[in-house]
Order: C-alpha cells, then sequence, then structure tokens
C-alpha cells in the first residue's frame, strides 16, 4: 500500500478521469475553484473523483471512494470559472473526506494494479491484440483519420495504461466508467473494456445500417417524385392532361367502393398501369375498361328477392326456346332456394330464434354455417333469410361463346325481381 497524502478534492460530475488521460476540465462552483487554488499553491495535485450525481454542491456522501490523482496544468481564467487541463497519474483511493478552507479534501492511498504473472501468456496477448484491433475499429467507424486512431493507441505499450486510454474516450455512463475505474485486475478490465468496444461498435453498425435504409428510401421516393414530374410534362406535351383527369376521376370512383383487401390491391396494381401506359395504347384502353366494370358492379350491394317459380318458369321460357334440361336445372335450383328460405322464416317467425341446430352442415352441405358459441337471436327475417341461402349450390355454366350462359344468367336476374 502506498504512502497516504491528503489532497484538495476536484468533484467531476458527469465523467470519471482515468491514469494516462489528459482532459479539459471546466470549473466554476466555489468550493471547486478554492481547492483547486490550494492545488496552485502546492505541488498541483489534486484528488479527481466523480460524483454520484449532479449535485450542485457536493457532499463526501455523494462521491465515490475510488479516483484519480491529478495534476493541474494549464489553467485559463474567464468570468465565473477556469478552464484547466487536468493529468491523470494513478489510481487512488479515498480513506475518508474532510473540509479545509472551504473545500472538500480527501486522505487518499495509491491503489496498485494486479498485473498477470505472466505478460506473455498466450491468452493475455490474444486479448491484448483484440483489443487493440477493435478499438482502432472504433476509432475508425468514428471518422476519426486511420493514422491518427494508430498512432494514438500505439504510443501506449503498457496493458493498463491502454486500457485506461480506451476506457476514458468511450461513450460510457459515469457508473460503467466506475467500474472500469475501480477495476485493479488489468487483464480483467481488458477484458471488460473489450466488451463495451464490441457493444459500441454493433450500435455504430446498427445505425448506419438505420442510416443507409433511409437514405436509400429517401432516394427512392425523390426518384419517383422526379420521373413523375418528367412524365407529367411529357403527358403535357403529348396533350395528355385530359388523360390525366379522367384517371384521377376514375380513381376516386373506385376509392369510394367496398371492395374487399384482394380486389383493392388489384384495382390499385391496374391503376398504377394505366398511368403508366400511353393513352392512345392499346393496353390502357383494355385496362380502363377493366376498371370502368369494376366500378360498375354492385360491390356488396344486396336487393330482397321476389321469386315465384311459375313466373320463372314462363320467363325462361320467353327467352329461350329449347334448352329443357338446362331450364330444368335453373327451376330446381330456384325452387331450392326458395324452400330454404321460407322454412327460415317460418322457424324465426315462430320462435324469433334463428334456428342454430340446422346450420352445422360441413363446406358441402347448401347451409351456412355458424362460429362455435354463437347463439345470438336473430330477429330480421331478412338477413335470416340471406344467411340460409348465403351458402346454397352454386350454378355453373360452361359452353363456347354465343350458346346462351349470359342470357340464362339474365333470365335468372329477371325471375327474382
Amino acid at each position: 500500500m502506498g504512502q497516504r497524502q491528503t489532497l484538495p478534492v476536484l468533484p467531476l460530475r458527469g465523467t470519471v478521469m482515468f491514469p494516462g488521460i489528459t482532459a479539459p476540465i471546466a470549473a466554476g462552483r466555489p468550493g471547486t475553484l478554492r481547492a483547486i487554488e490550494t492545488a496552485l499553491k502546492g505541488d498541483r495535485l489534486v484528488f479527481a473523483v466523480a460524483q454520484r450525481d449532479n449535485t450542485e454542491e457536493p457532499t463526501p456522501d455523494i462521491l465515490f471512494s475510488t479516483g484519480v490523482i491529478a495534476r493541474i496544468g494549464q489553467v485559463q481564467r474567464g468570468l465565473g470559472g477556469v478552464q484547466l487541463l487536468l493529468q491523470g497519474e494513478q489510481r487512488a483511493t479515498a480513506l475518508h473526506y474532510g473540509e479545509q478552507e472551504g473545500h472538500l479534501t480527501a486522505v487518499i492511498v495509491p491503489s496498485e494494479e494486479m498485473m498477470p504473472l505472466d505478460l506473455k501468456d498466450p491468452a493475455f496477448t490474444a486479448l491484448h491484440k483484440e483489443a487493440r484491433e477493435r478499438a482502432a475499429e472504433l476509432g475508425e467507424k468514428r471518422g476519426l483519420p486511420e493514422e491518427v486512431v494508430h498512432q494514438v493507441l500505439d504510443s501506449v505499450e503498457d496493458a493498463g495504461r491502454f486500457a485506461d486510454l480506451v476506457a476514458g474516450y468511450i461513450e460510457l455512463t459515469v457508473p460503467e466508467k466506475q467500474g472500469l475505474l475501480e477495476t485493479l485486475s488489468v487483464e480483467e478490465r481488458m477484458r471488460r473494456v473489450l466488451v463495451h468496444v464490441q457493444r459500441q461498435i454493433g450500435l455504430l453498425e446498427a445505425q448506419e445500417d438505420i442510416k443507409s435504409q433511409v437514405q436509400e428510401e429517401l432516394g427512392e421516393r425523390q426518384r419517383e417524385m422526379f420521373l413523375r414530374e418528367q412524365l407529367k410534362a411529357i403527358q403535357k406535351e403529348l396533350g395528355d392532361d385530359d388523360s390525366s383527369k379522367e384517371i384521377t376521376e376514375l380513381r376516386e370512383k373506385l376509392s369510394k367502393l367496398d371492395l374487399p383487401k384482394e380486389a383493392r390491391a388489384e384495382v390499385e396494381r391496374e391503376l398504377g398501369r394505366l398511368e403508366r401506359a400511353g393513352r392512345e395504347s392499346m393496353e390502357a384502353q383494355v385496362i380502363r375498361t377493366y376498371l370502368e366494370w369494376i366500378a360498375e358492379l354492385p360491390w356488396n350491394a344486396r336487393s330482397d328477392d321476389h321469386l315465384e317459380l311459375a313466373r320463372a318458369g314462363e320467363i325462361l321460357d320467353e327467352d329461350h326456346y329449347g334448352l329443357k334440361d338446362v331450364k330444368d336445372r335453373v327451376l330446381e335450383f330456384l325452387a331450392v332456394r326458395q324452400l330454404r328460405a321460407q322454412q327460415v322464416a317460418a322457424e324465426v317467425a315462430t320462435t324469433g330464434e334463428f334456428p342454430v341446430s340446422k346450420l352445422k352442415g360441413d363446406a358441402t352441405d347448401a347451409t351456412p354455417t355458424l362460429s362455435n358459441g354463437d347463439d345470438r337471436q336473430i330477429t330480421d327475417t331478412k338477413e335470416a333469410k340471406a344467411r340460409a341461402m348465403a351458402r346454397g349450390p352454386i350454378l355453373l355454366f360452361s359452353g363456347p361463346p354465343g350458346v346462351g350462359k349470359t342470357s340464362i344468367a339474365k333470365s335468372i336476374a329477371r325471375a327474382l325481381g
């Protein structure tokens, strides 16, 4: 253990001093200024120790016990304070704090580092080398010139001083730096410094990735905006302003539709193709016709059915000659549809409840299926009918063009009112 001595205390807020580090310090608190004056009258030594918090007037209980014996170098006096250059010399531990001439003092004893028994031990040598390489990488990632980084790191050969040098300049919290200062084992301190350096390299790489992604997205947006402006200028020169207005009107019309998610995505894709296609191109005409057709469809619109089988048969006979098998199948379909609706409506009218037990069909059943536990009452007969018929059989008309598929569908629509 070294010799005890009493030194003026220089409390540090938001930073930790390390041996071998020269750092500028601003001082303005009355007690700190008096401590500096006392040191300047003597051997210019102070006990630089970090505060546990940022209290304006420090007391012994908020000061850490481990600090650094530091020498005051250059001093510049100004209004309300001084700027001084502080050179850390050696770790020390405060045995107890006191007060003298209006400033804090500390009875301290220098701390001895614990070096590895064998400085040429392969594990320690590898650790030291890895720490130097990672520290150099961190400095370069921060934008420091490579020559400067290596010059500074190579100027310190001692392993303990190297660990202190890196610890003093990397961005750490006060508790983290204080923990490194209090670590007397050089090997352990080197290992902890390496962990902090690798963590900061990872953070910088993540920040670089995020910055690159943001710049890439901004670049794409700027490029898209530039190309759109060029496209507008070209369209104006070609007299395509009217086409742009038509597309805008069509887009507004389509935006008001209650489209399913998949249909909405398809509409947006086709609108993009329409904007890129030339006004007079065949592709633009096909796309425009397709989108106008979508806009005219009665999406999610429902109407009441007014079905009379006799009338339906008359309509089919009026519209189509022959086709007996097809018309019989259509009438069968309409009859089943009507019967199911009548059954559901009758039970709702009698019980006031929707016949849940009859809706336990599978995917091939003609009746709809309710979710588990859905036993709510349905008093709206119209809703009951719609739900009862929602999963009914589907008719598929197939055949070459001109055989009457569309006209039969129109006849069914007439029959349903």
